[in-house]
């Protein structure tokens, strides 16, 4: 019978699955954390391909149907990868799960979601501006001239005034 996806990209590698977080340990080439239902899906959909008989290949092939992952560092199997935001929930699962997140390799984007930067004064300044000045851009002043009333008032009671 022929080899699976699954068994071929997987051979050599330990699966440690602690809650949300699946970490993948690869020996002597790194780590790779991805959350659990991603990797349960990936692992359902190799294990229904037929290997190529190139281990590396299937591992690539399978490390690509993770949607979201984050490599520790020195790893040289894949990189990080999936959106932003992605990154940053998982990366968010791994610190409550323990892990120590310097150790990982996460994307700026990912990082500026976890931690965002702190506001400078000149960002400050910027939200303060008053909105009713015009864009500087714009060379034609817009001149606003006063209300004017165009109803007849005079036939209104003015005794409720007093």
């Amino acid at each position: 019978m022929a080899m699976s996806l699954l068994d071929s990209a997987l051979r050599r590698v330990q699966v440690r699955k602690a809650g949300e977080v699946t970490l993948i340990v690869f020996d002597g080439l790194g780590a790779v954390a991805t959350d659990t239902l991603g990797f349960r899906s990936a692992e359902r959909w190799a294990f229904s391909r037929i290997s190529s008989g190139n281990v590396v290949r299937d591992r690539t092939t399978f490390l690509e149907r993770l949607e979201t992952a984050i490599v520790r560092r020195g790893t040289s199997v894949t990189t990080t990868h999936g959106t932003s935001r992605g990154v940053a929930g998982l990366a968010k699962k791994m610190k409550q799960a323990g892990y120590n997140l310097s150790e990982w390799q996460l994307t700026q984007a990912a990082k500026d979601i976890l931690d965002p930067p702190p506001e400078t004064d000149a960002d400050m300044d910027a939200d303060e501006e008053p909105a009713d000045e015009g864009h500087p851009d714009d060379p034609t002043p817009i001149e606003v001239s006063p209300r004017r009333d165009t109803v007849d008032r005079s036939g209104i009671d003015h005794s409720l005034d007093d």
